[in-house]
C-alpha cells in the first residue's frame, strides 16, 4: 500500500517514518525513522509539498544508520518518494519539568 503523502503537507524539518516495504500496511509494516532535511531533486524549489500529480521526493536523514532489504548501506540519509513517508506520531510528554 502506498500512502498519499501529499495530504500531510510534508516539509523540511518534519519527523517522518519511511516505509521499508512500500507494499506493506503503513500501520504495521517495518519503518525507519528520520527527519526531512531538504527537498529532493523532483521538488528542488519547494519547501512544503502540496498535492500534485508530479512525483515528489525528500532527502531524509535517518535517526540511526539504515540498511534496506537489498543489503546496501548502512545509509545515513536517502532521497525518498513522498508516497513512502508517514508523519511520525507526536511524542507524549511523560513528565512536566518545573523550573
Amino acid at each position: 500500500m502506498v500512502v498519499n503523502g501529499g495530504t500531510h503537507g510534508f516539509g523540511v524539518g518534519m519527523q517522518v517514518l519511511v516505509l521499508v516495504d512500500p507494499g506493506s500496511d503503513p500501520s504495521t509494516g517495518e519503518r525507519a525513522s528520520g527527519v526531512i532535511v531538504a527537498p529532493g531533486r523532483q521538488r528542488a524549489a519547494a519547501f512544503v509539498s502540496v498535492w500534485t500529480e508530479q512525483l515528489t521526493t525528500w532527502i531524509v536523514e535517518f535517526d540511526e544508520p539504515f540498511t534496506p532489504p537489498d543489503g546496501s548501506g548502512p545509509h545515513e540519509s536517502a532521497e525518498v518518494r513522498e508516497t513512502y513517508l508517514i508523519p511520525a506520531p507526536f511524542a507524549e510528554a511523560s513528565e512536566s519539568v518545573d523550573a
